[in-house]
């Protein structure tokens, strides 16, 4: 069963399965070889001749195919992150409306603003086309953390329905510092996507903690953005820097 909390990690094995299917169906894989079947079938040339030509077009197709194998990949890749992310947002926006039937209107509304900046995030993650490990760990990230502020707010729902105790402060006030976060994190997005390694993996972390994560994230990109507006007014010096000692 597909577990779709998490785009990542892919099934690369199954990625590779429908590559060399649809290598199969693509008239390209099949056509050359006819003139090789009609060869001796029709015309009536020997087998050594038919099997000759036929090993010699397979060869060509097999080279041709060996070029194309990364492209292929890549775009199958592609569309499984589209396909997959999408499929994320539908399950996101039916809690969102089984919420809102449940008379938790706020708390629908609450869940849609997650899943709009979830795809604001997605698609500049992957707008010109490349997939980092920074930015898998990322998507990882916010993927968890809209699961999990879901999975809250259905709790919630679920047990006031059922006259069960609960801390309804305490739930939201949760969830609304998750959103802050998050919307700080797409603010800085840019600068989080540079060079430094992105927070570890997060399937199984809270909201709280997955919160803290993007909050250092955050914190590191406003850090690097001040060092690098201080360096610019900075004059250039021909000594070289002092080791400080402590």
């Amino acid at each position: 069963m597909e577990n779709y909390r998490s785009t990542f990690p892919l099934n690369d094995a199954a990625i590779a399965r429908e590559a060399f299917r649809q290598i199969l169906l693509d008239p390209i894989t099949w056509v050359p070889l006819v003139p090789a079947v009609a060869a001796y079938t029709i015309f009536g040339a020997s087998a050594l001749i038919a099997g000759a030509l036929e090993l010699m077009v397979l060869g060509g197709v097999g080279a041709y195919w060996r070029r194309q194998w990364s492209g292929l990949v890549e775009v199958l890749r592609r569309k499984k992150i589209a396909d997959h992310n999408r499929a994320q947002n539908a399950i996101l926006g039916a809690a969102a409306d089984e919420l809102r039937l449940s008379g938790a209107t706020n708390d629908a509304q609450r869940l849609e603003q997650f899943v709009e900046i979830k795809r604001e995030v997605e698609q500049r993650l992957h707008e010109d086309g490349t997939l980092t490990v920074q930015k898998v760990q990322l998507e990882q990230l916010i993927d968890s953390l809209c699961f999990g502020v879901r999975d809250q707010l259905s709790t919630l729902a679920h047990k006031e329905k059922n006259d069960e105790p609960v801390d309804r402060k305490a739930t939201l006030a949760r969830v609304d510092a998750a959103f802050e976060t998050l919307k700080t994190t797409v603010t800085e997005l840019d600068t989080i996507l540079g060079p430094a390694d992105a927070p570890g993996g997060a399937s199984d972390a809270s909201i709280e903690e997955i919160t803290r994560r993007l909050r250092e994230e955050t914190e590191i990109a406003r850090r690097v953005q001040a060092r690098l507006r201080a360096n610019e007014d900075v004059p250039v010096s021909s000594e070289p820097p002092r080791m400080e000692t402590e």
